[in-house]
């Protein structure tokens, strides 16, 4: 962590351990984790080391109390990797992508500097896959008159 003007900015790609773990599908996959301290605790968090256009990383948190036993959050974050990487919400059907058959999305909202294929600066990451507002628009097409539920969750918290 170092100390870049009034804030501390920590990198958990720079200053994390590397861990290496394996979906179902037998992919391996390499996360970098970091427990770090933040004004209500500690946060442990896990970043995936990704390379290839158009790859996003998965990212995985836990909040810890000041008191708490980082051994025993890490364990927790690692659980919750293992969790959230045994999921696909996507699924290529030819050339186009839909939503997989339990009908549920998840995934992360972040911001994008990249607009060659999108108009919008805040694009989706689901499955480690780029999902632009257009995109998601054309997997949405197909539930036309269904109804939907909507969730935002914190990103520590433990979403099923």
């Amino acid at each position: 962590m170092r100390f870049d003007g009034n804030v501390f900015v920590h990198s958990t790609l720079d200053e994390g351990y590397d861990f290496f773990i394996t979906d179902r599908w037998k992919k391996k996959r390499h996360f970098r984790i970091s427990t770090f301290p933040v004004p209500v605790g500690y946060l442990s968090e896990a970043v995936e080391v990704v390379t290839g256009k158009g790859k996003e990383p998965c990212m995985f948190s836990i909040l810890s109390d000041f008191d708490s036993d980082l051994e025993q959050a890490e364990i927790l974050l690692k659980a919750k990797i293992k969790k959230g990487i045994n999921r696909r919400h996507l699924v290529q059907d030819g050339n186009r992508l839909r939503v997989s058959d339990d009908q549920i999305l998840r995934g992360r909202i972040t911001s994008t500097d990249d607009f060659s294929d999108t108009r919008f600066d805040r694009i989706f990451v689901v499955d480690g896959r780029k999902i632009t507002m257009e995109m998601l628009y054309e997997l949405l097409e197909e539930y036309v008159g269904w109804n939907f539920k909507l969730s935002i969750h914190d990103r520590t918290d433990d979403e099923t």
